[in-house]
């Protein structure tokens, strides 16, 4: 991460418990009157698991057993990365126990039809670091790593419990499912001479769990996450063609590229949920993660294209496709003390810069700057595979949830209106925080 922000040169330090560049306070009793949309999980302030919706109502604490060390060689166990099934009814998410002897991992589901909460994998030499649902919401794949560290491992487990099966290796490791739940698409190795870059296509037989591998002849570019468009037609790829960096659209076998941009050093994208736009970094600077540059969002059906020429690291659309909230890093030349998973963190402060662009107009508004908790900040150099499993949108495009620190570095979760005209609100104390899909 430290890579990302290293050649930044901004000296903005937030001091406030919330940001507060909005102007129209927000009423009390707004939390309580405002329709509702969807459910936000989030990791509250002791480490574990809650889910709300974004007046606060409706509470449910999902884990009560977290444990933050209150010195070096206490117990810790912890609980990462909310992951919400596409119908809203599951959330999965990881925890992390360590007692000086050990480290054990486990994936938790949580159903919100009858909350119950199960373990349906754990481990003790593998430790998974990324989690995505199935398109039908059955099985939950992830991506783990092992002690040796030499080779990711991609796998799944049915959501209900069951034996895993080992889907592929390699190391990085990204992959994007066909909406019909039966494909990948993965971009994988080249970090060791064992795990060599490729892309492939996986087919899995979930009745059988039979894997079936075969790859594609493009050379990869500078990029991570391969994209499946909503409609399962068309890939997003990024590849090497002529000494050139360029990212295609391909159909859905692979073939038939057509180039809808180049980038200088490396790129990463997303497309909108309705798969009519595509939106892409071309990133300006060389990076072992995440990408920086110029934000270009292009019109499938008129080749239109928008171009926000700054320094970007992440995006995330919105629901409806017309609008995306977007991020510049900043650093700050102070350096302090900040929470994160209850530890208190030295170093350099780093910021958001939070903006909103209107892919029809052209027009980007800017919300405000605040500081990001370590959790949030650390998705953001790998958005382009979090964008196919997590979103800061509500369902009905009016809000986003923050993750932010307070001026004492205490962690909060912020409602935050896509509109501009209000005062963030504040929802819960914790670090990290995702909307549901409905």
């Amino acid at each position: 991460m430290r890579k990302l922000v290293t050649f930044i040169a901004s000296t903005l330090l937030i001091a406030s418990c919330l940001p507060r560049d909005m102007q129209v306070p927000q009423s009390p009793l707004l939390s309580t009157l405002e329709r509702k949309s969807g459910l936000i999980s989030y990791i509250g302030a002791d480490g574990n698991m809650y889910v709300s919706d974004q007046g606060g109502g409706n509470l449910k604490q999902l884990t009560e057993d977290a444990k933050i060390p209150e010195s070096q060689g206490d117990p810790v166990l912890y609980y990462q990365y909310p992951t919400w099934s596409r119908d809203g009814s599951k959330l999965a998410f990881m925890g992390i126990s360590a007692d000086g002897t050990g480290t054990e991992s486990k994936v938790m589901i949580a159903n919100l039809d009858d909350d119950s909460v199960n373990e349906v994998y754990t481990s003790d030499s593998e430790h998974p670091v990324y989690l995505n649902w199935s398109p039908d919401n059955t099985n939950i794949s992830f991506i783990s790593s092992t002690i040796s560290g030499q080779n990711m491992i991609l796998q799944s487990v049915p959501s209900a419990g069951g034996e895993r099966t080992i889907l592929d290796t390699g190391s990085p490791y990204y992959w994007s499912w066909a909406p019909d739940g039966n494909v990948m698409i993965v971009h994988a190795g080249g970090a060791a001479a064992s795990s060599p870059q490729h892309l492939a296509f996986l087919n899995v037989d979930s009745e059988t769990t039979t894997v079936t591998e075969y790859g594609l002849e493009s050379t990869p570019g500078a990029f991570q996450a391969p994209a499946w468009s909503p409609d399962g037609s068309h890939i997003a790829l990024a590849r090497i063609e002529d000494d050139k960096n360029e990212v295609i659209i391909t159909d859905a076998a692979g073939e038939n590229p057509q180039t809808i941009g180049t980038f200088k050093e490396k790129t990463a994208f997303a497309w909108s949920n309705d798969g009519t736009r595509f939106a892409y970094i071309d990133g300006e600077t060389a990076l072992d993660a995440g990408t920086i540059g110029p934000l270009h969002v292009v019109d499938m059906q008129t080749s239109e294209e928008v171009v926000q020429d700054e320094n970007i690291v992440a995006f995330f659309w919105s629901p409806s496709g017309e609008e995306i909230a977007y991020f510049i890093l900043l650093q700050s030349q102070a350096e302090g003390s900040g929470e994160s998973g209850g530890a208190t963190q030295a170093g350099p402060q780093y910021v958001l810069n939070l903006h909103v662009l209107n892919v029809a107009s052209g027009e980007s508004r800017e919300l405000f700057t605040y500081r990001p908790t370590q959790q949030f900040l650390s998705i953001l150099p790998y958005f382009d595979q979090y964008h196919q499993s997590a979103t800061i949108w509500s369902p009905d495009n009016n809000n986003l949830v923050l993750s932010f620190l307070g001026q004492s570095g205490g962690p909060g979760i912020a409602i935050v209106a896509a509109s501009g005209n209000l005062e963030p609100r504040l929802l819960a104390q914790g670090f990290l925080a995702f909307w549901s899909w409905e």
